[in-house]
């Protein structure tokens, strides 16, 4: 009798798992086109954020991306006005405290800086958060692609420099290596 007591409650908890993975896997089925287009979107006015003299972007194939110096480096758009390209967009994801943190930057055809805009990020709420904050990611805005970018922790920055945001050196260092990846490709790879 025990035997057929272990059967039973094996039967039912193997009929309580099937069920709900069988939830689950409805559920992405039904959801997974519709989260696709709204990180379509979401990308599509990261882009226009970061780069507004752009009014149509264009994907640029870039071969090496996600290896080597480009491994946060996920792709490369053109931004173009009248058919004129104006700068670029580049998808980064550097790895801060919290994991990933998927941003966009722009760069002008002048080799500026246009903005940063954090797209997905894990990083501590009140800390590490405040890198999507304007105060922070408008630290970048004009800055020019001469030289790497470094974070430093508090005072007036000169030219090349940020100021971390205060307990969250991490996630500054990670957004700032971002930009410098985004900056890199671009002059390594776009314009030889």
């Amino acid at each position: 009798m025990r035997n057929n007591e272990i059967v039973r409650l094996g039967a039912i908890l193997f009929a309580i798992t099937f069920a709900v993975a069988l939830m689950l896997a409805l559920g992405n089925l039904l959801t997974e086109d519709r989260i696709n287009e709204l990180n379509i979107k979401t990308q599509n006015e990261a882009r226009q954020e970061v780069l507004p003299s752009a009014t149509e972007f264009e994907e640029i194939k870039v071969k090496g991306l996600g290896e080597g110096d480009y491994k946060t480096v996920q792709n490369v758009y053109v931004g173009k006005n009248d058919g004129n390209a104006v700068g670029y967009c580049v998808g980064v994801a550097p790895s801060g405290f919290g994991g990933p943190i998927e941003m966009v930057v722009g760069i002008d055809s002048e080799g500026k800086v246009t903005g940063v805009t954090i797209v997905n990020s894990s990083e501590t709420p009140g800390l590490g958060s405040k890198a999507a904050e304007p105060k922070f990611k408008g630290q970048y805005k004009g800055k020019s692609t001469d030289s790497p970018l470094k974070v430093i922790k508090s005072g007036t920055p000169a030219d090349n420099e940020i100021v971390a945001i205060s307990g969250a050196t991490i996630t500054s260092n990670a957004v700032t290596q971002g930009v410098n990846s985004a900056v890199k490709v671009i002059k390594e790879k776009i314009n030889q």
